[in-house]
């Protein structure tokens, strides 16, 4: 398997890449400067030492000439001296430098020209030697070697200083991974932002690992939520079924079984609209594919129904006001479980008077005369059944608020989206 190689160690490895280059790019500069250099004097010296050259022939039959201090003129090719090889690319008045393979150890730049001496064209030709150009050449690199010494210098004072913001970025990153790796697969608290997290990426991406957290323990929750709900929820209808089974053994009358056949039929009818809705919360359902639907004020009268059973002889009349229109995606079966938690926490909570279900423009209130929010240790004291409505509402986006009456009682208020 291929070895994933550090930020630190692609930083040191691009940085010398960088460095390496910088480092070729000066020296080939330097090398072309200096013989453009060498060749622009050579040049621009050996056509004047040409034209001293032909004042100084013309009238003489010399074939031979010493311009001082550093050239020497000859006439004809056969007069070159021994070891000169000419290169076969020459130009006329283009001086070029003689190397070794021409057949010269020393830096010596050669010059053809064609002239006119005496009435007749010649084929003069140049040579230049001037050993400054060496001592120079030498001085020059002892000059570029301490500069090359101080780039280096600089090159690794650069490279320190990268490595150190290269740390400083990486170091919250490996922080970040170190202590992910170090949490336990139930552990589902926020995530910390690791020590000198400065960057505005590193932030970003604690607070999306922090969501992913909480849509993970949001998940857990809701499946937690199911099992507890269902044991506790499931419980009434079973009981009332296994009621309804023992008595009906105990009597043959025909309206005492279909009383009881109706108990039965409403308990199993109770028991899958639990199951239905509980199941519901548990997933992430696509609200935007939901129809929606007009609630019917007989769905509310069937609740009624299915909850008469709660008030056990007390005194209190169960009523329904019909005010306006209710346009809800909520299905039937979670929209029973919604009002029946509501109607049976305030049945639960009411000795005498009325509870009364309003259902008016997006809004359906459940108004009772009992004790109200202070007669119970808290909100929560309700029981599940409003944690149940709590996450009906969270998941279809209704409002939810219960809140003491004026006088007597309490109203729990929900407001469907519009």
């Amino acid at each position: 398997m291929k070895r994933i190689k550090t930020a630190k160690q692609l930083t040191f490895t691009y940085f010398s890449i960088v460095a390496f280059a910088i480092i070729a790019f000066h020296f080939s500069m330097l090398e072309s400067m200096i013989e453009n250099i060498e060749m622009i004097y050579a040049e621009n010296r050996m056509l004047k030492d040409k034209s001293i050259a032909v004042n100084s022939l013309e009238g003489t039959d010399l074939t031979h000439i010493a311009v001082p201090p550093f050239s020497e003129i000859y006439i004809g090719k056969e007069n070159l001296p021994t070891g000169i090889i000419l290169s076969s690319n020459i130009v006329n008045d283009k001086p070029f430098e003689l190397d070794e393979s021409e057949g010269v150890d020393s830096e010596i730049f050669l010059m053809r020209s064609t002239v006119v001496l005496n009435g007749e064209e010649k084929t003069l030709y140049l040579l230049h030697y001037d050993e400054i150009y060496e001592t120079s050449e030498s001085q020059m690199f002892e000059t570029q070697s301490t500069q090359l010494l101080l780039s280096l210098l600089l090159l690794v004072v650069s490279l320190w200083v990268v490595m150190r913001i290269s740390n400083r970025l990486t170091h919250p990153l490996s922080e970040l991974s170190r202590n992910l790796g170090e949490r336990s697969p139930t552990n589902l608290s926020a995530i910390e932002l690791p020590d000198g997290a400065t960057t505005r990426e590193i932030h970003q991406l604690v607070e999306r690992l922090n969501d992913y957290q909480d849509q993970i323990r949001s998940l857990i929750e809701r499946e937690r939520a199911f099992n507890r709900y269902a044991s506790h929820e499931l419980r009434t209808p079973l009981m009332v079924m296994k009621g309804a089974v023992t008595l009906i053994d105990k009597s043959d009358s025909k309206d005492f079984l279909e009383r009881q056949r109706l108990r039965m039929h409403q308990a199993c009818q109770e028991m899958e609209d639990y199951i239905t809705t509980l199941l519901s919360l548990t997933r992430e359902d696509d609200l935007s594919t939901i129809p929606q639907r007009s609630v019917e004020e007989s769905e509310l009268e069937n609740i009624r129904q299915m909850h008469w059973g709660y008030l056990s002889g007390k005194p209190v009349e169960i009523k329904i006001i019909n005010e306006g229109q209710i346009i809800t995606k909520l299905p039937i079966p979670t929209l029973n479980i919604l009002v029946g938690n509501l109607l049976k926490n305030a049945l639960a909570c009411t000795d005498e008077g009325s509870v009364t279900l309003v259902m008016s423009d997006n809004t359906l209130s459940v108004i009772d005369t009992g004790c109200g929010l202070k007669g119970k240790p808290g909100g929560e004291s309700y029981g599940l059944g409003l944690m149940i409505v709590r996450d009906i509402c969270a998941k279809y986006h209704c409002e939810f608020s219960l809140l003491d009456n004026n006088g007597e009682g309490c109203t729990s208020k929900i407001v469907f989206p519009a």
